[in-house]
């Protein structure tokens, strides 16, 4: 049974795509900080987005696996245009609003070190990770399922 949870496609898509893009980050901001940035493998915002690359990885497995019409296929996909659109609009207003924040604290004028932790991503990153869990899953499923 656990072999059949870990073999199978959907979420051998999302793993790997999850992977894939956290991997991606990792590198980005352990080169942008010139040594190894451990904290990049788990960290939110910023290219490219993993919730983007995970909902959409997911709706594509599905698709493959329970059909392009089915009805759990549009749940996903529903589920998966809330999440990116939520990264784009809200979370990046939160981020914005976490930099404005950061500033007054800088400037002196507020004595908490950081308020919000939540980074948000720009459309490109967004996109970036909807392209990642689209062409991940269509790869493993024309590479190891057909």
């Amino acid at each position: 049974m656990f072999y059949d949870f870990v073999t199978h496609e959907i979420f051998v898509s999302v793993v790997i795509a999850s992977i894939i893009c956290q991997g991606w980050k990792f590198i980005d901001k352990s080169m942008r900080k010139k040594k190894i940035y451990w904290p990049g493998l788990t960290d939110t915002g910023g290219m490219p987005s993993s919730h983007s690359t995970f909902v959409c990885a997911l709706a594509i497995s599905i698709g493959f696996v329970e059909g392009f019409l089915s009805t759990v296929f549009f749940l996903s996909l529903g589920f998966a245009t809330i999440v990116v659109r939520d990264a784009i609009g809200v979370r990046r207003a939160v981020d914005r609003l976490n930099d404005n924040v950061n500033e007054i604290i800088k400037k002196g004028k507020f004595g908490v070190k950081e308020i919000l932790k939540i980074a948000g991503h720009t459309p490109v990153q967004a996109f970036v990770g909807i392209v990642l869990g689209v062409l991940v899953p269509l790869i493993i499923h024309y590479i190891a399922y057909v």
